[in-house]
């Protein structure tokens, strides 16, 4: 009895310090990854020029895309929805561009672990990583499409603004939401390889579902609200709205930074506790 007794009183002091151990490592996984910042830069530059490799444009090639569409849809659809196209297509330019970032870095975190499958089992590289690379990878996109958004402002007529700088504070934000929603598609779509589809299909939704295409000013007054529970409304708005000369409301700002908090309340959980089976899952 006395041996069952001291047996359970040392599990129960061994939980504690387990918990504390893998938040201990968790911890200094995030530090060292942000440390090396050569490796996850290097592997970011080396994933875009191996996609790119012996072609004339490389990149650009996204950027002409992105060009095309923004001018075909932006006609389009500035007829449908009965929109001035001075006005429309210099909106649907930044939006499109903050939206390809955003869809950008959480289809490409699908694959982050297995994508560095190589890397994990022959060297111990801090997991977060290959986060970073993500982020690196779709940033550096983000930079080569968001050239489009002056020409279609020099082009319509939209003047420079104060209100760009706000825009700074709002990429700021989305990285950090980047960052988090990365680490737990990461985690989750190495364990459960049917996840990448999934969040494809989500995203492609999403996409019709939030102000890319159409305005919010566009819907009955009763709907409006409505779009303030969709997060990717609020993270394409604290881009978009400064870049077009206008200051988000309260209420978009509130809505990023509780998204913040809500993917940082789920992300750091799921990878104190699971960082260390990620190399059995590949």
């Amino acid at each position: 009895m006395m041996e069952h007794t001291a047996s359970a009183a040392v599990q129960t002091a061994a939980a504690p310090t387990s918990t504390q151990d893998a938040s201990r490592r968790a911890w200094l996984d995030v530090k060292q990854g942000f440390e090396n910042w050569r490796v996850w830069w290097l592997l970011g530059i080396g994933d875009i020029r191996q996609r790119y490799r012996r072609s004339k444009l490389g990149q650009f090639w996204i950027t002409l895309s992105i060009a095309i569409f923004i001018g075909a849809i932006g006609v389009v659809y500035s007829a449908l929805f009965r929109q001035p196209v001075q006005t429309y297509i210099p909106y649907l330019a930044t939006t499109f561009v903050v939206w390809t970032l955003l869809s950008g870095i959480i289809t490409d975190s699908t694959g982050a672990f297995v994508q560095a499958e190589g890397f994990l089992r022959q060297q111990a590289l801090p997991k977060t990583t290959f986060i970073l690379r993500v982020l690196v990878r779709n940033f550096l996109s983000f930079a080569h499409n968001v050239i489009v958004i002056p020409f279609v402002f020099l082009l319509f007529g939209v003047a420079p603004s104060w209100t760009w700088v706000a825009a700074l504070g709002g990429i700021v934000l989305v990285a950090v939401v980047g960052f988090l929603a990365a680490m737990i598609c990461a985690i989750l779509c190495t364990r459960f390889r049917d996840l990448p589809q999934i969040i494809q299909n989500i995203i492609q939704v999403a996409f019709f579902i939030s102000p890319i295409t159409w305005q919010v000013e566009v819907l009955d007054e009763r709907l409006r609200h409505w779009v303030v529970l969709n997060p990717f409304a609020a993270l394409l708005r604290i881009i978009s709205e400064p870049l077009l000369g206008r200051i988000p409301d309260p209420l978009t700002y509130v809505s990023a930074v509780l998204s913040v908090v809500a993917l940082a309340l789920i992300a750091w959980p799921l990878f104190r506790r699971f960082r260390q089976r990620i190399v059995y899952w590949l």
